[in-house]
């Protein structure tokens, strides 16, 4: 239990505290000696000063008068009992009639207090909204009664009314009433709100924080402004990682963009809902700024790089290229997501000394020493389940999470985005948890937002429904529509054009931690500049020489036509399948095989059985130890776990097989049998 020092003192407690002070002080002064006139005294001060104070608190005369006579009451009971001693029939009745009289009058005082109260903040509204013109009054009490209607009668006095500058809306200021009402409460029934109100289809109310925990802003949208486009603003001037960034504009025209310095982002949105086009606009703002530099990962052939190379290819290459490294094919992004860590262990360990100076934690960046923001295009490709599957993009992915865990205070910061906000898209919950940024643009269905912004947002994907809009979460704020700027091709030329004097260098401190891959970078990159494609390389792994024995071992020679060789393959995968996805320990059925073969040989095609399986026979020395454990294990048998913890306590140095390799090869060696379902020992024969 925590006790609250500071709550004051009800009609319950005040009066049990002022009867065990004044018969604690009427006893103690009795038993010294006291003078009974330093009571009457004291009590006098103390009518004196809490005057004073209620006066200058504006408290009531009620109050004032309880006060009073407290204080003469307890001053004259002190007084007798030093005097007489407290210690009588007569003292203590009327020191317990004294508490209960006291309690009865402070609850009434607190009631009419608290009236009271309440009189002086409707005085105060009232007096502030007389500043209100008429067709601002008629909106305030029109929300008022809204806002009672449908907030399940939360009462909010609206104090303020501003039009929108855009001319599409307003802005409401409240103050919430009595008993605790919080502007999340208000939150809750903004769609009701909305539809109450009867706003037209794209509009809608946003609901946020006042000045103090009691109040709150309503903004209310009454033209829809997310279906035009809004196209970038001609103004090219200088931007700096440390100030917002502008990638569109709220329902009340009021830009809207992250502060990039720290901010990781990730975007999520369907085919065809404008997702590429917010990330040309983050492009843009990357061009003006001074003190950042862009890396990108597309691994669907450098398209989001496309248009910024050629577009500076076409203005003649001035200054530096708008993006400072393409990573376009598997290899190319695992060399850039290894330099990425390099450089950001490298920064934090090379640049202390700045921090120092500058009295901070994080990196100050600058022309000199500028951030790194790569954007990581479709990440699916990466971060996906199934993509984790792959060795070199499980890779990475891996060093770019350990980018995005490390890399804050060392300015290297990601965008990801991803064409779905769900757990197999983005399966890594680091790229979720850390993204400071979030947008989603034309959502598929609700479930999918409160994956993504967390299950108290408070947002729909109803709110968002046209090409260009997106449901923007900055920080730990509110979740609320934004436009996104329409930006085209010619205005990418037009902002290479006006941005390339003012592109930065990477540091050189970080240049050579990228190392050999950063400075051959441009190696292979002509398509991106116009010039032809590059011929896809195919890295299809050779096939694994098959282990153990197989039903399609040692195939013969089919009869001419290849339609029966491909039934055969197709067959053998379908035979591989179902065994990988049987138990670990399940045995081979030597009668379904048998009939299997008769089923190929029917087909026409030559078959030899293979050959008895030997020792060994696929070059993997352990098993032979895994056979030499089985056969120390006795008639009764040994299973495969036992087996993997028995090798990595006789051979600490030897790399333990999987439990399911070990039932494959005991499966296949004729001199092992199973005296019962999974486990594995040696044939009495061989013994």
């Amino acid at each position: 239990m925590k006790l609250d020092w500071d709550a004051k003192h009800g009609p319950v407690t005040g009066p049990i505290n002022t009867g065990l002070a004044t018969l604690a002080v009427g006893y103690g002064g009795h038993t010294v000696g006291m003078p009974w006139q330093w009571a009457a005294l004291t009590a006098g001060a103390g009518l004196v000063g809490t005057h004073i104070a209620g006066r200058r608190h504006q408290v009531t005369r009620a109050t004032l008068t309880l006060r009073a006579a407290g204080w003469l009451a307890a001053g004259g009971w002190c007084s007798w009992a030093i005097d007489n001693g407290p210690w009588s029939q007569t003292g203590i009745g009327s020191l317990l009639a004294g508490v209960l009289g006291l309690g009865a009058a402070m609850a009434g005082a607190h009631h009419v207090e608290q009236k009271a109260e309440e009189e002086r903040a409707e005085q105060e509204a009232a007096a502030r909204r007389a500043t209100l013109d008429g067709k601002r009054q008629k909106i305030a009490d029109e929300w008022e009664d809204r806002i009672v209607r449908v907030c399940a009668g939360a009462v909010v006095t609206i104090v303020g009314v501003e039009g929108w500058e855009s001319g599409g809306g307003f802005s409401l200021d409240g103050e919430c009433g009595a008993g605790g009402t919080r502007w999340k409460d208000i939150a809750l029934y903004r769609d009701q709100l909305a539809a109450d109100a009867r706003l037209p289809e794209g509009c809608g109310v946003e609901v946020g924080p006042g000045v103090h925990r009691g109040a709150v802003l309503i903004h209310v949208s009454t033209a829809n402004h997310l279906v035009e486009d809004v196209y970038y603003p001609a103004d090219y001037s200088p931007l700096t990682v440390n100030a917002p960034a502008p990638v569109g504009v709220r329902r009340d025209g009021q830009p809207e963009g992250p502060v990039n310095r720290q901010a990781s982002m990730l975007i999520v949105g369907q085919r065809g809902s404008g997702k590429s086009n917010l990330l040309n606009v983050m492009i843009v703002n990357q061009c003006r700024m001074i003190d950042s530099l862009t890396w990108i990962i597309d691994l669907n052939g450098g398209g989001l790089a496309l248009k910024w190379m050629r577009a500076w290819h076409a203005a003649g290459r001035p200054g530096r290229p708008p993006v400072d490294w393409v990573a376009d094919t598997p290899q190319k992004a695992l060399a850039m997501a290894l330099a990425l860590v390099r450089i950001a262990k490298a920064r934090k360990v090379g640049y202390q000394d700045r921090e120092i100076a500058a009295n901070d934690d994080k990196l100050p960046v600058d022309r000199e020493v500028p951030e790194i923001r790569v954007f990581n295009d479709e990440g699916a490709e990466v971060f996906s389940t199934r993509s984790r599957r792959d060795e070199k993009l499980r890779a990475i992915g891996d060093a770019l999470v350990q980018t995005l865990e490390i890399a804050r205070a060392a300015a290297v910061n990601e965008t990801t985005s991803g064409l779905r906000a769900t757990q197999d898209v983005i399966s890594d919950p680091q790229i979720l948890k850390q993204s400071t940024f979030k947008a989603a643009m034309k959502v598929a269905d609700d479930a999918e937002l409160n994956y993504f912004f967390g299950y108290h947002h408070n947002a729909s994907a109803e709110d968002a429904p046209y090409p260009g809009c997106a449901l923007v979460q900055n920080g730990d704020g509110q979740v609320h529509p934004v436009k996104v700027y329409r930006i085209k091709p010619d205005q990418i030329l037009d902002v290479v054009k006006a941005t390339s004097d003012r592109r930065p260098e990477l540091d050189e401190l970080s240049r050579r931690a990228a190392g050999e891959a950063y400075e051959q970078r441009w190696a292979g990159t002509d398509h991106l500049f116009g010039g032809p494609a590059p011929v896809p390389v195919s890295e299809e792994p050779a096939p694994a020489r098959p282990r153990g024995r197989g039903v399609t071992a040692d195939w013969g020679t089919p009869r001419p036509g290849g339609e029966t060789q491909d039934t055969i393959n197709r067959a053998e995968d379908a035979r591989r399948r179902l065994h990988e996805a049987m138990s670990e320990t399940a045995g081979r059925d030597d009668d379904l095989d048998a009939q299997f073969r008769k089923i190929i040989a029917g087909g026409g095609v030559t078959w030899q059985p293979p050959a008895a399986a030997t020792p060994g026979e696929d070059g993997d020395p352990r098993r032979e130890m895994v056979f030499d454990i089985v056969a120390k294990a006795g008639p009764d048998g040994i299973g495969p776990e036992a087996i993997r913890d028995a090798i990595s306590r006789l051979h600490p140095g030897v790399e333990v097989p999987h439990a399911a390799t070990i039932g494959r090869w005991l499966s296949a060696d004729p001199r092992i049998h199973r005296p019962r379902f999974g486990r594995y020992a040696v044939r009495p024969t061989e013994n």
